[in-house]
């Protein structure tokens, strides 16, 4: 299809005239609810949810209670429904195209944008008031910019990037997780090949980076959990990693010796007690990535370990879309293993009630839960 055609298809295409949703409440609840699917202007467009991957964030945020009414979900594979005119010329897009829909919403001309790290822009930055898809409030136009719908809108500033047609729909809902985990582990966490990469915590964005620590050289990885993770446990050996029970009573990492870890990426969330035993099991040179903030934020750990052992800490937030391509490029050639991670498919239907069970800690054994809107 030529780039005329694309547009052309863009100016055509028929959308439903409501779609429904599954709508997060400020009570910790949620409720089905329909949607008008209003016509998109022409850098806009709509894409048919194919699924909508559940994240701890979107956990935390159901949980705790939504500040207002919102369609959650942010981890989006979908299908392009409708382009206007220039969004399908700019995007190179047409009707059907597969795209991975990233939750950034960036301004596209501040320095940020303008450098490269739109992920960085103020204009998405959450600590900052900033705007993303899968948090902006239902009451707002047009209502639908979160995945866990049939329909989602693309506004003129979202991030897509197109699925390849030999990687399956669930492998794709993989994408976003498994490209954050290659940007922890190959960028803040400078992984080298044979080196011993050690995870906190065997969920989501756990096994995730397990898979790409293998994927990208590491000589060996550990993977700790819980006595509760056992079933999550095993499909970190599935992966190849090899898994760990830790007692977090003991103030630290039992069965592991200090200094015999190379890369230790901390995925548990917000419990600050694992700072001082994951720096810890570093050797010389080693790097502790945090993927999420503390609460409290402030943390202790040894600054005279520190600078014996040369040690580096490093902090992230999301991926580079350097790491959207490497992930893509991974799930389609087969060789991420991701496919040895169970996935839980929810129904718009049922999609409150598993958050729910998520925030209260008795949701599914598989981390991988993915609202599939059409099922």
């Amino acid at each position: 299809m030529t780039r005329s055609d694309r547009a052309e298809a863009g100016r055509t295409a028929a959308l439903p005239a409501t779609a429904r949703a599954s709508v997060a409440l400020p009570d910790a609840t949620g409720e089905l609810r329909s949607f008008e699917v209003v016509p998109p202007e022409a850098d806009e467009g709509w894409l048919e949810v194919i699924a909508s991957g559940i994240c701890g964030t979107d956990v935390g945020l159901f949980g705790r209670g939504v500040a207002a009414p919102t369609v959650l979900g942010h981890h989006v594979v979908g299908r392009v429904a409708a382009l206007g005119a220039e969004a399908a010329r700019r995007r190179g897009l047409g009707i059907g195209d597969r795209v991975v829909l990233e939750e950034y919403l960036p301004c596209g001309r501040c320095e940020t944008c303008a450098t490269g790290p739109y992920r960085l822009c103020p204009a998405t930055d959450l600590w900052r008031g900033g705007r993303r898809v899968g948090l902006i409030p239902a009451a707002e136009r047009p209502g639908l910019t979160g995945g866990n719908a049939e329909y989602t809108f693309l506004p003129a500033n979202a991030v897509t990037h197109r699925v390849p047609a030999g990687l399956s729909d669930e492998l794709a809902a993989w994408v976003l997780p498994y490209a954050n985990a290659i940007d922890w582990v190959t960028g803040a966490g400078s992984v080298r090949g044979g080196e011993t990469v050690v995870v906190l915590g065997p969920g989501y964005h756990g096994l995730a980076v397990a898979a790409a620590a293998r994927r990208f050289g590491a000589g060996r990885v550990v993977v700790t959990g819980l006595p509760r993770d056992a079933e999550r446990l095993a499909m970190a050996e599935a992966l190849g990693a090899t898994p760990l029970v830790v007692n977090p009573a003991d103030g630290r990492i039992g069965g592991l010796a200090p200094g015999s870890a190379d890369l230790v990426v901390d995925t548990v969330g917000s419990d600050p007690s694992v700072v001082g035993p994951a720096a810890d099991v570093l050797a010389h040179g080693g790097r502790l990535v945090l993927t999420h903030p503390k609460q409290p934020a402030q943390v202790s750990f040894d600054s005279a370990l520190m600078v014996r052992q040369g040690l580096r800490i490093a902090a992230v937030r999301g991926r580079s879309p350097e790491a959207v391509a490497a992930a893509i490029e991974s799930l389609t050639a087969g060789d991420s293993g991701l496919e040895a991670v169970p996935t839980v498919e929810v129904g718009l239907a049922d999609t409150a009630a598993v958050l729910a069970r998520l925030a209260a800690g008795t949701g599914p054994e598989s981390p991988h839960v993915v609202v599939r809107p059409s099922g």
